[in-house]
């Protein structure tokens, strides 16, 4: 990316800034309003990396005597200290202060400096969090390329073919910030560029941060399979030309800051979130705010005009079905001109060589040029865009601002949820080092009148080690199995319920590595009898406000006996569960037993309940 902009007076950036929301870091200069100060979850994970980053350099520091540690009252002494050690090829080398890039406006401070077999050095970082997943053989997955803690060097990793390096998109780009400053300082290692991360397994995975790895935008409209090291850049960039025109706002306020608020995921937590959503939430509300429009579907919009959700739900769905086919809808309706209305759409097959596209137009009962012209003009402006979930747009745009709580997709006649004799809803909780809970709530619904339930919970409350965790979650899948075996053996039809079963997924196939039930546990997975709820309900249901258990559950009259239910905090009282406190894990049990009861009252309000269709929302011709 070419900078736009002088960015020489920018105050020097540590690699966080590339991670952050271009908002966020728009507003940590400008200080639109009070920020509002860090949440407990936010304190929570920063006290617990900087504990955990403690218990792994003093196990670096036990196993490899020939460590340097960087210490010193300011960075001015710590860089003098780091030059030293690296002059002299220490290895490893904690808490390196690298040279100022003053150029490329970096600063920085990586965790670990490891030495290279051909010269030059390596970054490392301490997270506290699980590094290594059981792989799912994508193309742009990370190479499970892992290094021990009294060898850290990528000479001496070897590949663990079980396993995948977790894509942590914030891991990576930190190593990327580091790798552009040790090139610039002349200290980079020869070669492949790598960086390493060592989180809760404790083993240094290297990550190759010139494979093509992440998808982003393109100047085509398309997206392009970029390597980290280049989506650090990009991102680098963007934040440095964002602060530089940051700082001639403050001094001219008549010069526009460069980005306004978009929705994203790193809104919940943010100390701009207040700020941002009143902005956002204003009259209609931005598109931004419905579910699964990111940064690049919103800019499509605001590019041909449409900035909040009622100019979206006003579109038209027809029209966008043609735009969300890719063919080029503008060209198709210019050779259109002049013809008969009457003519049928094939014969423009004469100027129109792309006969695919007509086939589509007459699937879709638009047989005629008359029917192709009178599609909607502004829909029809969105071809070329790339905007292939435009009707599903416009469709979450309608129910967000409908009346009704929940509508059914279109197609979808009467909502149908499989079901079972015997029923159990599942939710796993965690922390950085792996499952300590497995909840069930196990339904007999063989007496329909008074179906039974039970809530059966497998839990550890013990220092979570590999060996506990494997120990615990083994119970719950032999109880699990042996609650269908009961069932089959009783001629019963039998379900598992999860709602997003990709993290309960994860989990269990790490137990059936760990135990030798890797083909039970998939045969599982893939059955019938393991059932994604979330999947069920996205299919054929959609309330433009997001499907996260915690949104749809009050939707449908469920709520929660504890006060504020939710992961972040979860996680905080972990902490002082773990260490004993009885109150602490009486909220953490009964969250859960929550969450699978919810799953539960999904399930009987979708099976029960007469449901809108969505289409009921057709703006009226006219209207």
């Amino acid at each position: 990316m070419t900078t736009r902009y002088d960015v020489t007076s920018v105050p020097l950036q540590g690699g966080y800034v590339a991670k952050r929301c271009p908002v966020r870091a728009q507003n940590d200069a400008l200080l639109p309003s009070e920020a509002a100060p860090p949440d407990p979850f936010a304190e929570r994970l920063i006290a617990r990396g900087v504990a955990f980053q403690a218990e792994v350099v003093a196990e670096i520091l036990r196993l490899n005597q020939e460590t340097v540690t960087v210490e010193g009252p300011d960075g001015e002494t710590r860089a003098a200290m780091t030059a030293a050690a690296l002059a002299d090829r220490a290895s490893p080398v904690v808490s390196a202060r690298l040279p100022e890039d003053a150029a490329g406006r970096r600063v920085g401070t990586p965790d670990l400096l490891v030495a290279a077999a051909g010269g030059g050095y390596r970054a490392v970082d301490v997270k506290s969090h699980q590094t290594l997943e059981v792989p799912e053989r994508r193309a742009t997955e990370f190479e499970a390329l892992c290094a021990e803690l009294d060898s850290l060097t990528l000479e001496a990793a070897v590949p663990d073919p079980d396993l995948a390096a977790r894509r942590r998109e914030d891991d990576v780009l930190q190593l990327a910030h580091y790798q552009r400053m040790l090139e610039a300082a002349g200290l980079a290692a020869e070669g492949p560029r790598y960086g390493g991360i060592i989180g809760t397994e404790r083993r240094v995975v290297w990550y190759d941060l010139d494979k093509p790895a992440w998808r982003t935008p393109s100047s085509t409209g398309e997206t392009k399979l970029r390597t980290t090291m280049e989506r650090y850049d990009f991102e680098f960039d963007f934040r440095l030309d964002i602060l530089a025109v940051a700082a001639r706002h403050r001094a001219n306020p008549e010069v526009q800051p460069l980005v306004v608020p978009v929705r994203c995921a790193e809104c919940a937590g943010c100390p701009w979130d207040a700020h941002c959503r009143s902005v956002l939430e204003a009259g209609a509300g931005d598109v931004s705010l419905l579910p699964r429009i990111g940064w690049t579907q919103w800019k499509a919009h605001r590019d041909h005009g449409v900035n909040d959700r009622a100019a979206l739900a006003a579109l038209d769905w027809r029209t966008a079905r043609v735009v969300a086919t890719g063919m080029d809808l503008t060209g198709l309706r210019a050779v259109a001109v002049g013809r008969p209305s009457d003519a049928p759409v094939v014969q423009l097959a004469d100027t129109w060589r792309r006969g695919r596209d007509l086939e589509r137009l007459q699937e879709m009962e638009i047989a005629t040029v008359g029917d192709l012209l009178a599609l909607e003009e502004a829909t029809a402006g969105y071809s070329g865009s790339e905007l292939r979930s435009l009707p599903e747009q416009i469709d979450l745009a309608r129910a967000a601002l409908g009346g009704q709580r929940v509508y059914r997709r279109r197609g979808v006649a009467a909502v149908a949820v499989p079901r079972a004799d015997v029923e159990v809803d599942v939710d796993m909780e965690n922390s950085e080092m792996g499952v300590y809970l497995w909840g069930n709530l196990l339904t007999d619904r063989t007496r329909p009148d008074t179906p039974r339930s039970e809530y059966v919970p497998f839990v550890t409350w013990e220092q979570l080690t590999p060996d506990g965790e494997t120990e615990n979650s083994l119970s719950f899948w032999q109880w699990l199995m042996a609650v269908r075996a009961r069932a089959h053996g009783g001629g019963l039809t039998f379900r598992a319920y999860c709602y997003n079963a990709s993290a309960e997924n994860q989990y269990l196939r790490r137990l059936g590595l760990s135990t030798g039930l890797a083909d039970p546990i998939a045969n599982f997975i893939a059955s019938d009898e393991w059932v994604d709820l979330l999947r069920v309900w996205d299919a054929q249901l959609i309330t433009g406000s997001g499907s996260g258990l915690k949104t749809v559950a009050p939707l449908v009259g469920f709520h929660w006996e504890v006060e504020d239910p939710g992961g972040t905090g979860s996680m905080v009282r972990y902490d002082a569960a773990a260490a004993g406190d009885e109150s602490a894990r009486r909220w953490l049990l009964d969250y859960n037993r929550g969450d699978v009861e919810a799953t539960m009252a999904l399930r009987e309000w979708m099976t029960s309940s007469v449901v809108p269709a969505v289409e009921e929302l057709e703006p009226r011709p006219g209207g």
